[in-house]
């Protein structure tokens, strides 16, 4: 039966896939960036389709863009939603309250109680997007700039043990300390 690696494997495993990306630590913190701002928005079934077109547009790299478009996914959406949709109306100041007769619930009544949250869910999740795309950009700049050159420092000591040689520049070399 396959048993999956814990989560701790799996991160490491992605940073060393990201880290190994051939572009500078600005475009990859910009390609998650974008991919994150992508994933909070509520187009879901196109949200995929948008990072490839980013992808291709801005010639950004396309792992760092679906890692950050799935962040939406059937566990998380329904919470992002939620959240958003709050967040929304706190940013228009809005008094929604829901009021729904369930003895005599209808379509038009659905649709009336919806209208009222679909403009704090539509700024919402734009806005929170928006917020959290600069972290994540932060975040995912200083991971390169730190990570590269620590997998490279480990992946040359790695070299070493097996009998191989490596070079390792000045620059990734003072990041390890081991």
């Amino acid at each position: 039966m396959f048993k999956r690696p814990p989560l701790k494997d799996r991160l490491q495993e992605h940073l060393r896939v990201m880290t190994n990306i051939r572009v500078s630590s600005h475009r990859m913190a910009l390609s998650s960036a974008l991919g994150m701002l992508i994933g909070m928005t509520p187009y879901i079934g196109i949200q995929n389709y948008a990072a490839v077109i980013v992808s291709r547009l801005f010639r950004l790299p396309i792992y760092p863009l679906i890692i950050g478009v799935n962040i939406a996914n059937p566990i998380t959406i329904p919470f992002i939603f939620a959240l958003t949709t709050k967040f929304g109306i706190w940013l228009l100041n809005m008094n929604v309250t829901v009021d729904i007769d369930w003895a005599n619930l209808n379509l038009k009544m659905l649709l009336n109680t919806g209208k009222a949250f679909l403009l704090p869910f539509f700024v919402g999740t734009h806005v929170a997007g928006a917020i959290l795309s600069v972290f994540t950009y932060l975040i995912v700049y200083y991971i390169m700039k730190m990570g590269r050159g620590v997998f490279a420092v480990n992946t040359a000591v790695d070299a070493i043990k097996q009998g191989g040689s490596a070079i390792i520049s000045d620059d990734c070399a003072h990041k390890h300390k081991g």
